[in-house]
């Protein structure tokens, strides 16, 4: 996969350099940035925080970024021509193009680690749970839980569906509600049954039974995240942020609490229809 990689930072670069201006490129939505002030963002910190990137490797003035609140929506903008190409965390782009013949790669985006987390309300319960989460993720780390894991979910050549995961109900146990998205797989899915699969699926479980409480899954849009959370109709949701430590982070709203890391990737993978680039 390294070579693999290698080999599309470089082709990206030099067809980034050839291709020119205008490639439209299509993102799902950040939770408190419309997609202009996104772009103007990116394009400061890519100056100030050399190697972060989300842009095509030709990081044109005339490269059009447009916003999806779903993968799947961004997937039919992709095979429709309303897009050029689309720009997914690495995982999600391996698995996208591993399940459908209709896409391909076309370039690698270097970024800086980009951290998978849980998000919780800044509120008393809030800061409860994401407290418990973090001693659970820390055990879960010292006992190399997490890297069986993730060898067992995202690790495994071939594996095109992952498993779906059994969750221990504890008699009289809390109830908490998780959202899951299903556009970022196979991180974050739902299988075509309607049930959600994955790697944090299989984390949550973990998590729910070290904190002795039940999980309850909540499927909603990922545009509808942070309504979900601050509403109160879900208690927690998956979230990834970028520049951590930074005072200011372009999927982050202010309200929201966010767990440890327990997952990282380095990379935003670009992807195209081959159906319109045959």
């Amino acid at each position: 996969m390294k070579k693999v990689l290698a080999a599309l930072l470089a082709v990206g670069l030099l067809a980034g350099t050839a291709a020119g201006a205008g490639i439209r490129t299509g993102i799902l939505a950040k939770q408190n940035m419309g997609d202009e002030e996104f772009v103007k963002f990116v394009r400061e910190h890519d100056t100030n925080f050399s190697g972060w990137k989300i842009m095509n490797a030709s990081h044109s003035q005339d490269d059009k970024l447009t916003y999806f609140d779903s993968l799947a929506s961004m997937l039919m903008a992709l095979r429709s021509g309303k897009i050029d190409e689309a720009a997914l965390p690495e995982p999600a782009a391996e698995y996208v193009v591993n399940t459908n013949s209709d896409f391909e790669m076309c370039c690698a985006v270097h970024s800086s680690p980009t951290h998978l987390a849980l998000g919780f309300r800044n509120d008393e319960a809030g800061k409860r749970l994401c407290g418990m989460t973090n001693a659970a993720l820390e055990a879960m780390k010292s006992e190399r839980k997490l890297s069986i894991l993730y060898a067992h979910y995202l690790n495994t050549p071939g594996k095109s569906q992952p498993p779906a995961e059994t969750f221990t109900k504890i008699d009289g146990a809390e109830t908490i509600r998780v959202a899951v998205t299903g556009d970022l797989p196979s991180l974050d899915m739902i299988s075509p049954n309607g049930t959600p699969v994955g790697f944090n699926t299989a984390v949550l479980a973990e998590l729910g039974r070290r904190m002795r409480l039940n999980i309850e899954l909540v499927d909603i849009e990922s545009g509808a995240r942070t309504s979900a959370l601050m509403s109160g109709r879900v208690d927690a949701v998956f979230w990834y942020l970028v520049w951590e430590g930074s005072d200011r982070q372009p999927s982050v709203p202010s309200g929201v609490l966010l767990s440890d890391s327990y997952y990282e990737w380095e990379n935003f993978m670009h992807i195209r229809s081959l159906r319109r680039h045959s």
